[in-house]
């Protein structure tokens, strides 16, 4: 995967991918659906790190991204470990991890919330097999 096609995606610790989406002009997500069939259809397992989960897409994006995502759940889960949301507020943190609990039994794929982009990176390494045991419960 040549890593100068991203643009949303940062792949510098690949397979460890950090989205970076904040302050994404209108119109992106036909961009970030481009990178994120080239990660699915990449045979390499990765893991996706949301660094700001307050970073919000407008409406269109959003909604061509979330239907990118349902319609490619499938592909999705094959290659995509887990889904890493940081975020640093004690109290946000907690509304994520209650949100991420549900969104794992849907969707059938562990969505984690941590407080630091470190403990992201450290919880990714164990998801993919290259650390640990940190505590991290996928289950």
């Amino acid at each position: 995967m040549n890593r100068d096609q991203f643009f949303f995606h940062d792949l510098s610790h690949f397979p460890i991918v950090t989205a970076k989406h904040g302050g994404a002009p209108d119109g992106y997500s036909a961009s970030w659906i481009r990178e994120m069939e080239m990660l699915v259809n990449n045979p390499q397992p990765f893991v996706l790190v949301v660094p700001d989960m307050r970073q919000e897409a407008g409406h269109e994006d959003r909604k061509a991204m979330v239907e990118w995502q349902t319609t490619n759940m499938p592909r999705l889960r094959a290659r995509c470990r887990a889904f890493i949301a940081v975020e640093r507020d004690a109290e946000a943190l907690e509304k994520i991890r209650k949100r991420a609990e549900k969104m794992a039994r849907a969707f059938d794929m562990p969505f984690l919330a941590v407080a630091s982009a470190t403990e992201a990176m450290q919880c990714a390494r164990e998801v993919l097999g290259q650390a640990g045991p940190g505590g991290f419960n996928l289950s």
